[in-house]
């Protein structure tokens, strides 16, 4: 277990107004997030190594194909978790203000 709980993927204080902006912006551009929904996916490298490749599979039976480059991967990987991290938060925030309050304070 990792005894640092520092979140290595926020972005530092001077840029953590403009994430929050792009965040915003994409989520905004992007639309329905149950409408893009895949079926399946799979996740593989290309055999020398140089591409992380994705595909997949669209309720519509359509395969789509996606690949980036290796050098690409570390921001992909930040992205990533940051993303995931703000998806946990939010969660866990919708099922605190669901819980039902229990006892007395």
């Amino acid at each position: 277990m990792a005894d640092s709980t520092e979140k290595w993927w926020k972005a530092p204080p001077e840029f953590a107004d403009q994430v929050e902006r792009n965040r915003a912006d994409f989520k905004a551009q992007f639309g329905s997030f149950e409408g893009a929904e895949i079926r399946s996916y799979w996740l593989g490298t290309s055999e020398d190594g140089a591409w992380l490749a994705f595909q997949f599979h669209m309720p519509d039976g359509s395969v789509h194909k996606f690949t980036l480059r290796a050098d690409w991967v570390p921001q992909f990987v930040t992205q990533l978790a940051g993303a995931t991290d703000e998806m946990n938060e939010r969660r866990i925030a919708t099922a605190l203000v669901a819980a039902e309050p229990q006892g007395e304070a």
